[in-house]
């Protein structure tokens, strides 16, 4: 298995620093320079597209090589950590990693309501009686997005974001988005836009990564690319990238292990490839013990100590929350094993570990 680190200076975390550089917002991360040189006096229309889940291993597995996407692969780059959307989604949107968004995975624990709350959902991941009056998101997690940025240092460019129909005014298809984005790029105005799309994710997840209809699904992703890049202006970039990638995974059922679990304060959070652990104050030397000789194999397991000083999730300015969300260890998947959180939550494929298929992304560019 090809273990994979993030590189901060050549990530999706760069790709926002590098937009934000062009509209004359101090960057504090390296500018990707293949993108800063498409970033020219030209261009009055930038377009970000992300597509989830979409990795450097399902790009060259399934789609040709005269294909859009492989056409203008300019540079394949990384994922931040985790390389998980609500981390990596998170990442690109704020200009900042997960020490100082503290946007870490699906699952967070919340002490002051003792909570796992599914981030994006604002709902208890493992009690679905229990409903809050207050959004988390709103509450903690609230901060500057790249339109802020931009409007502050820029006010004359107007921005925009397309999600899908999850939120309020969002779209159903794809199709829809792209067809609206090239309404705004044909606007007089000088303009950003983001969208946001969640395939091939979703079906990889349900399907795994080697299916036909995963196949089926990139390719109808680039036709539509294809069919937007045919009617743009050239003042127009468009900007493609992943948040992450994903790998085929086998399950371990961790609640049959009842001696780890005996060991543990409460329910595991995070990510079943990067889980967040809170042991037993009595019980940590037998946890990391127990952990590391059954799991050693899979997982690479580290104290929030040693996981706070690798830098994975940045350093700079800690978000007054991260002490708190984090466990006593985390364990980040090192092969193809994930940690089932709920008795019979499946998947076929999944992220949020160090493996290459999960880390790769690729920046793909086109300009007339």
């Amino acid at each position: 298995m090809d273990i994979m680190y993030p590189d901060y200076k050549n990530s999706i975390l760069n790709v926002s620093h590098t937009i934000l550089d062009f509209y004359h917002v101090k960057p504090k991360y390296p500018s990707i320079k293949v993108l800063k040189e498409k970033l020219d006096k030209s261009v009055k229309h930038v377009c970000l597209v992300l597509l989830d889940g979409m990795g450097i291993n399902i790009i060259e597995k399934h789609l040709d090589e005269e294909s859009f996407i492989r056409k203008n692969l300019a540079k394949k780059i990384t994922s931040i950590f985790p390389p998980t959307t609500v981390a990596a989604t998170n990442a690109v949107l704020t200009a900042n990693l997960p020490y100082q968004s503290g946007y870490l995975g699906w699952v967070q624990y919340f002490k002051k309501e003792d909570t796992n709350l599914v981030v994006f959902l604002n709902k208890d991941f493992y009690d679905d009686s229990r409903h809050f009056q207050n959004n988390f998101i709103k509450m903690y997690l609230k901060q500057d997005l790249l339109y802020d940025y931009i409007k502050k240092s820029r006010p004359e460019v107007k921005t925009y974001e397309l999600f899908p129909d999850f939120r309020p005014n969002g779209y159903a298809k794809f199709h829809l988005q792209m067809k609206r984005l090239l309404e705004i790029t044909h606007k007089k105005e000088e303009n950003f836009s983001y969208v946001y799309w969640t395939q091939p994710d979703q079906l990889e997840h349900e399907v795994g990564i080697d299916g036909l209809s995963v196949k089926e699904k990139l390719e109808n992703l680039d036709q539509e690319l294809l069919t937007f890049s045919n009617q743009m202006n050239k003042d127009t970039l468009l900007i493609v990238i992943a948040d992450h990638g994903l790998v085929n995974v086998e399950p371990i059922d961790l609640y049959k292990d009842e001696i780890l679990m005996s060991y543990l304060l409460r329910k595991p959070s995070m990510e079943p490839r990067a889980t967040n652990f809170f042991v037993k104050d009595e019980y940590k030397q037998a946890f990391e013990t127990e952990f590391n000789k059954t799991y050693n194999k899979h997982y690479k397991l580290m104290t929030k100590n040693e996981f706070l000083a690798s830098g994975l999730i940045g350093q700079k300015k800690m978000h007054p929350l991260l002490d708190s969300f984090l466990g006593d260890y985390i364990a980040i998947a090192i092969s193809n094993k994930f940690f089932m959180f709920k008795e019979g939550v499946e998947f076929k494929a999944h992220h949020a570990g160090l493996l290459k298929g999960e880390m790769e992304v690729p920046l793909i560019l086109y300009k007339k």
